[in-house]
């Protein structure tokens, strides 16, 4: 007799061919600044099928009272294979076999926080635990989150690696190192066919020399004619890139090889954005990570040295994300908080604390952030045809940006996982 999918035990689905609605006080529908009153979604087959307010006669209802309906929140950079405590331990003496099964935990943490979908830029020493993950997720054996993989970052020799230890000792590579045109076009090739889904570029280290003492900062990786030769590869390849970018000037450069997105970008300049805007290159701030370093939440202890520099990192930073928005440069949420899942949303309060509306953080977080990762064709936004990716939050979060806490409800791709 074969045994049933474990898919069965894990999820509640939907019956196919069986619209199921589902009715609460308010919807955003991921656009809008204006809220839908008394929502009606019709799902089917996994899908959206219908969003109005009327309720079909006789038809009964999954009638979630006082929340808000939302599309499911969209992580644009995470880690789903690192997690808290010594960063070289789990490097040096956890197999990628036991990150992936740790990752299966953080995965159904993050769904159930209201994260539907995650950018997954890499985890160090983990080989292919966030494709395997992503493939298992996809297949239903476990609940997570939809992923998007990087594998690897792309780096220069040298950059982007274990620091403090004998060279005579050679340690685990933790990117991609590539140098010269034809490697970084052999790096991102190989990816690609490794099952990538995003290149990730360095375009800084701090394991080089540090131009700058008193704030996090980082040595370039490349030249202008690598970097330009690794986009141009990863878009033929059909793969969207990601900068992981510091200063201005190396902003400068991925803006100039057309990048699709820049991350954290902690000291770029007004004119920057504005250039970025003209591209269409889209801002990735990830502030709750450096707050996270700052406060000792993640790592433990640090000495009043660091504490310094992540200070000063954390101001300039703030600063930087003010200047991007008084810009039309496009904004989309990326938490980085690998170390604490389940709290990516915390990033849209920051995003709000420091001058965004609240609509504008939840667009952030649901149709820029699709538009980015190329799927708001399938999510992003809750209208028919699109993936029956629905969270219910308690409040109002469009006035209460808190709210995004408080989630009640998920369903992915029909499935109710809360």
């Amino acid at each position: 007799m074969r045994t049933c999918s474990i898919a069965f035990f894990l999820f509640a689905s939907i019956a196919s061919g069986q619209t199921t609605f589902i009715t609460a006080a308010r919807l955003f529908d991921g656009r809008s600044g204006t809220l839908l009153m008394h929502p009606v979604i019709g799902v089917e087959d996994g899908r959206i099928r219908s969003v109005t307010n009327v309720l079909p006669p006789d038809a009964k209802a999954i009638d979630l009272g006082d929340v808000t309906l939302m599309p499911g929140l969209i992580d644009c950079h995470t880690h789903i294979a690192l997690h808290a405590g010594d960063y070289d331990d789990q490097i040096l003496r956890e197999t990628p076999e036991f990150r992936a099964i740790r990752a299966t935990v953080a995965a159904r943490e993050t769904l159930e926080s209201g994260i539907t979908t995650i950018r997954d830029l890499g985890n160090e020493g983990a080989g292919y635990a966030d494709t395997a993950l992503r493939d298992a997720i996809a297949q239903g054996y476990v609940p997570g989150p939809r992923i998007l993989a990087a594998i690897t970052p792309v780096t220069s020799t040298g950059s982007y690696r274990l620091t403090g230890y004998s060279p005579y000792n050679r340690m685990p590579a933790i990117s991609s190192s590539a140098d010269g045109v034809g490697d970084v076009r052999r790096a991102v090739r190989q990816l690609i066919a490794d099952g990538a889904d995003v290149i990730k570029a360095y375009m800084e280290s701090y394991e080089k020399r540090q131009p700058r003492q008193d704030v996090l900062s980082g040595a370039m990786n490349y030249s202008q004619e690598e970097i330009t030769a690794l986009v141009d590869e990863a878009h033929r390849g059909g793969a969207r890139v990601a900068a992981h970018t510091y200063s201005d000037a190396a902003a400068r450069m991925a803006i100039a090889a057309g990048v699709d997105s820049i991350e954290h970008g902690l000291y770029l300049a007004e004119d920057t954005f504005r250039l970025m805007a003209q591209k269409g290159i889209v801002y990735v701030p990830t502030l709750l990570v450096y707050e996270y370093w700052r406060d000792a939440k993640i790592f433990g202890a640090i000495s009043p040295q660091n504490k310094v520099k992540l200070t000063n990192t954390v101001n300039e930073h703030i600063a930087t994300f003010k200047r991007a928005l008084v810009t039309p440069v496009k904004i989309a949420f990326g938490s980085d908080t690998f170390e604490l899942p389940g709290t990516n949303s915390q990033e849209l309060e920051l995003l709000v604390r420091y001058g965004m509306t609240p609509v504008d953080a939840l667009r952030a977080a649901t149709s820029n952030a699709a538009s980015l990762l190329d799927i708001d064709k399938i999510t992003g936004t809750l209208e028919a045809g699109k993936s029956a990716d629905i969270i219910a939050v308690e409040g109002d979060p469009t006035r209460d940006i808190s709210a995004v806490r408080r989630v009640v409800f998920v369903m992915k791709e029909g499935k109710r996982y809360r």
